[in-house]
């Protein structure tokens, strides 16, 4: 902390926001006021494009089901459910330039690779409500890192 506080005292930044305490909120924006909109982050997502199996009518049947559900959950979500699932999808609050969806029978619940910004989800839902309960069963975990709940 005191290397924080000489580095804003030697670059002047200290100085200026006792002059002007209303410029703390622009250099150091809280997370906590951040809105996120459910049309930022469906701008921002990749969907999965359907592989050339031979399953692949079922395949992009159960695909885009689920994939249907995650837009209506981001679609319906508050700006406090939606910053949690962002959260949850690349590491942090901040939106990527670009969001990845994968549908996938090879995962049990919905998993984050925050280092490729990529959600998996699986493809087994036939409801929406096993849908949301999962997801927010999955983003949860943010609250405590990596699963050590």
């Amino acid at each position: 902390m005191q290397q924080i506080k000489k580095g804003l005292k030697d670059t002047g930044v200290l100085s200026m926001i006792k002059e002007r305490p209303a410029l703390m909120e622009q250099l150091f924006p809280r997370a906590a006021s951040q809105v996120i909109e459910p049309e930022i982050i469906l701008e921002k997502i990749i969907w999965p494009a359907p592989d050339s199996d031979e399953d692949m009518d079922d395949q992009l049947e159960d695909s885009c089901k689920v994939t249907g559900f995650l837009r209506q959950y981001i679609e319906h979500g508050t700006s406090q459910e939606l910053k949690k699932l962002v959260q949850f999808w690349v590491g942090w609050t901040s939106l990527p330039q670009h969001l990845y969806v994968e549908v996938s029978r090879s995962v049990p619940m919905p998993t984050a690779y925050t280092c490729r910004d990529t959600i998996k989800l699986p493809v087994h839902y036939s409801t929406y409500e096993d849908f949301c309960k999962d997801l927010q069963a999955a983003v949860s975990t943010t609250e405590y890192g990596f699963g050590l709940v």
